[in-house]
């Protein structure tokens, strides 16, 4: 039992410490129904987020020194600390990410060729003459 309770432990420890962005990209896909667990997604979100909060606290005007401070330090938090442990996690959830990728890509194609109307193309076979 102390041996479960130790692996419970560090699985959550490993959770805790591999990003945020990685537990967004798998807590949004299995909310989702997986439709949305990309592969290295946690660090798509997190170059994303890190370039939205630089983008909107770098703006000009009056009195903007403490968002620019704010932006600046959540901008280099996401950068420095959080892409590289969302690019471990994102590394260790590969087997998870990846068959999801593999699924939603294949079911997405098959739906498509459902959907069209046009004819099948004609057989090439080689019509007998005598």
């Amino acid at each position: 039992m102390a041996r479960a309770s130790r692996v419970a432990a560090l699985a959550i420890a490993v959770l805790f410490l591999c990003g945020c962005g990685t537990v967004a990209n798998l807590e949004t896909g299995y909310r989702q129904g997986w439709k949305n667990a990309v592969i290295y997604g946690g660090v798509r979100r997190d170059v994303q987020s890190a370039g939205q909060w630089i983008d909107h606290s770098w703006t000009w005007g009056k009195d903007l020194d403490i968002i620019q401070d704010i932006g600046t330090v959540v901008g280099v938090g996401l950068v420095g600390i959080d892409i590289p442990l969302s690019a471990v996690g994102d590394t260790l959830t590969l087997p998870v990410t990846v068959p999801i990728a593999i699924y939603n890509n294949s079911t997405n194609r098959a739906s498509v060729s459902r959907k069209t109307d046009a004819a099948p193309p004609a057989a090439a076979v080689p019509v007998n003459e005598k």
